[in-house]
């Protein structure tokens, strides 16, 4: 699973998918049907410097409120409005016991942001108290995230290659 957004630029509605294509920061992009690779760079300025592999767009983000972000690219302003879909799905999974930002009993989250590189478990299985559930890698380390309770696997949010924040429920043990 990637991070998919909801962003509304000059009053249309678009679909965003976002990977991670290598541990160089060159990402894929898709934008409903179209696909972009793309590697942004930030400069000393606060100015991202975005190449498509064509093309340098100079991109800089000027104020943020909110899901609300106006960015001037290329010298132009632009507003845009986001909002992150995969939470939204997390919180409706989980009947609403993650909203505010409080966590559900059961739940792994990773202890800081990073990409899942295995998923241990399958939903269903059975788990102890202290078995690896799944991988974490971040800072050029991997993490073993352990089961914090026994039970059997509820769902599982994440697949191979998901970039997390610590927010992310991740697998839900009940």
């Amino acid at each position: 699973m990637s991070p998919e957004y909801k962003v509304t630029l000059d009053e249309k509605l678009f679909e965003v998918e976002v990977k991670m294509l290598d541990e160089g920061g060159v990402l894929v992009v898709k934008v409903g049907d179209q696909s972009f690779t793309t590697k942004p760079v930030l400069t000393e300025d606060g100015t991202w410097i975005v190449n498509d592999l064509a093309t340098d767009y100079t991109v800089k983000i000027l104020k943020r409120a909110g899901k609300a972000i106006t960015l001037e690219i290329n010298g132009e302003e632009r507003e845009i409005e986001w909002e992150r879909q995969r939470k939204v799905e997390t919180v409706k999974k989980t009947a609403g016991a993650a909203q505010g930002g409080s966590r559900v009993a059961g739940g792994i989250y990773p202890p800081m942001p990073g990409k899942i590189t295995e998923v241990l478990v399958n939903v269903g299985d059975k788990v102890k108290s202290g078995d690896t559930i799944c991988i974490l890698e971040a800072m050029k380390m991997f993490n073993e995230l352990k089961a914090n309770s026994s039970g059997s696997v509820k769902e599982i949010n994440v697949d191979v290659g998901t970039m997390v924040t610590t927010a992310d429920l991740l697998i839900l043990i009940e």
